[in-house]
């Protein structure tokens, strides 16, 4: 597991925060196709060591010239505990497709494949009964919002370093435990894909984490590893706070 020292954690918070008022240095350590992945030991350490009941809070950093979703356990009263070691997931690209899939009432399974570059592939959906099932599932949903993620995230950093110094670009990001935990006992690693939702509240897109486990624990991408959103009961969910705007106090 990939970890960080309380020194190196720090640090890489307060690189983060620099290199996000500065576009260029930002196209040096994102790429909109690049995801972050956590294994289950991860999960099951920040698990075990956060005391705040509702939420888990990653903060994003720079280490080694690359992006990072840094795990930061929290105490009870919602501050950061100060630890020895951070783990954390590097921003990477997939090596291989992912395939997405959701099981609905009525047995409804909808099958989506999300290719390696963050694309939507093929779709494919088996009905059971002869029902007309609503139009947008969550799996679809969701693919919408990498693929507006994939397609506007840089323009939309651009902008923000351009015209605010980068002060509204997200810092941390506020994770429902409920949602990382949804029956954990049949995950085994986590991808962790960035999306754009828009919120009616702030009238503009912000943007997410979306988060895909795999329940097979098959090699990611390998033939037969499925994934799901964590709703419906699928393996994707997505509601994930970033700060700033949305920063949660104490």
């Amino acid at each position: 597991m990939a970890t960080l020292t309380y020194e190196n954690y720090t640090t890489s918070v307060k690189t983060w925060a620099q290199v996000k008022s500065n576009y260029s240095d930002i196209q040096k350590v994102i790429s909109p196709e690049q995801v972050f992945i956590l294994s289950r030991e991860q999960i099951e350490w920040f698990d075990k060591e956060n005391e705040e009941e509702t939420y888990f809070r990653a903060d994003i950093g720079v280490w080694e010239n690359k992006l990072c979703l840094i795990l930061t356990p929290r105490t009870s009263a919602g501050d950061v505990k100060t630890l020895d070691n951070y783990e954390y997931a590097p921003l990477q690209f997939l090596e291989s497709d992912l395939t997405l899939k959701q099981t609905k009432t009525y047995t409804v399974t909808s099958t989506y494949t999300l290719t390696k570059d963050l694309s939507k592939g093929k779709e494919d959906s088996d009905i059971d009964f002869p029902i007309m099932d609503k139009p947008v599932t969550g799996q679809l949903k969701a693919v919408e919002e990498i693929e507006s993620w994939k397609e506007n995230a840089m323009d939309y950093l651009q902008r923000e370093s351009l015209e605010f110094k980068g002060q509204r670009i997200f810092q941390s990001f506020y994770i429902p435990k409920a949602d990382l935990l949804h029956n954990k006992e049949n995950m085994h690693d986590v991808v962790c894909v960035f999306g754009f939702k828009y919120s009616a509240v702030y009238q503009r897109l912000l943007a997410t984490l979306i988060f895909v486990s795999n329940e097979t624990g098959e090699k990611i991408g390998a033939p037969g590893a499925v994934y799901a959103l964590q709703a419906n009961p699928s393996n994707t969910y997505d509601w994930t706070k970033p700060c700033p705007p949305v920063c949660l106090t104490p």
